[in-house]
């Protein structure tokens, strides 16, 4: 088990699907509440290294990546709050430090440890095995950034050029608050089984899938009358190309 993904994965399932409306308004409206944030990275740091536990230096990783990861999104708040500026190069600079920082910590990491089981059972041995499955730890590092990352990348870019067009217009208006686009469950899960099954089908397979995907949308974004519907469907299209990148990067992973 690779220590540096499973600490990669805990900071992307915090950071994304886990930061909530409600866990963001915490953030933004208390002193503090960047540590309820932080706290599900320790929890998930912990529960995704588990085995690792033994080690006194690994906890002493996992205390540093809470620590750090508490500081800069301190900052990060308290700069936004005073400038208004939650912009695509706060987000990437924020991103990149969080990775960098697992990155430092675990370079030199080359232990393996794997969670084992003194029963003898079917089930119990399966979950383990999956446990212990750093591909997994890939796919879902995978499907977060498919799902959750690059369309919040593109919608602060697309925002962002939005907010430049208006300010040329109004030097006095400020840039546009950004919001995390909302994901239909449905639309996850399909993603989720296309970036999977890059990895074992055929790339003609692949393409075949997404076609039929794409062109579905496309039909319903020409019959669309809403402008919100008219985006979505385009997002949709978008966000099965990059999942069916993503997959395909992953295999040489």
């Amino acid at each position: 088990m690779s220590l540096f993904y499973r600490l990669i994965l805990a900071h992307m399932i915090a950071d994304f699907p886990l930061q909530t409306k409600q866990i963001f308004n915490i953030k933004m409206n208390t002193k503090w509440g960047v540590l309820l944030h932080s706290s599900i990275v320790l929890l998930f740091s912990i529960l995704l290294s588990f085995p690792y536990l033994e080690n006194s230096r690994v906890i002493l990783i996992i205390i540093i990546v809470f620590v750090t990861h508490t500081i800069i999104d301190k900052i990060k708040l308290d700069y936004s709050k005073k400038t208004s500026n939650q912009g695509i190069k706060i987000f990437l600079i924020d991103q990149f430090l969080h990775i960098s920082i697992i990155a430092a910590l675990t370079i030199n990491f080359t232990k393996t440890y794997l969670i084992t089981s003194p029963f003898s059972n079917t089930l119990l041995n399966y979950l383990i095995d999956v446990y212990n499955n750093d591909i997994l730890i890939i796919y879902m590092i995978g499907y977060i950034a498919s799902v959750f990352f690059i369309p919040i990348l593109l919608i602060y870019i697309k925002e962002e050029d939005v907010s430049n067009v208006n300010l040329k217009k109004s030097p006095k208006q400020k840039a546009l608050n950004i919001k995390i686009p909302a994901n239909k469950m449905i639309d996850k899960i399909y993603r989720l089984i296309l970036t999977i099954s890059t990895q074992y089908l055929a790339e003609q397979y692949v393409i075949i899938i997404f076609i039929i995907f794409a062109i579905t949308n496309l039909i319903s974004y020409q019959l669309s009358s809403g402008k919100t519907e008219s985006i979505y469907n385009l997002k949709s299209i978008l966000n099965s190309s990059l999942a069916i990148f993503i997959g395909e990067m992953l295999k040489f992973v």
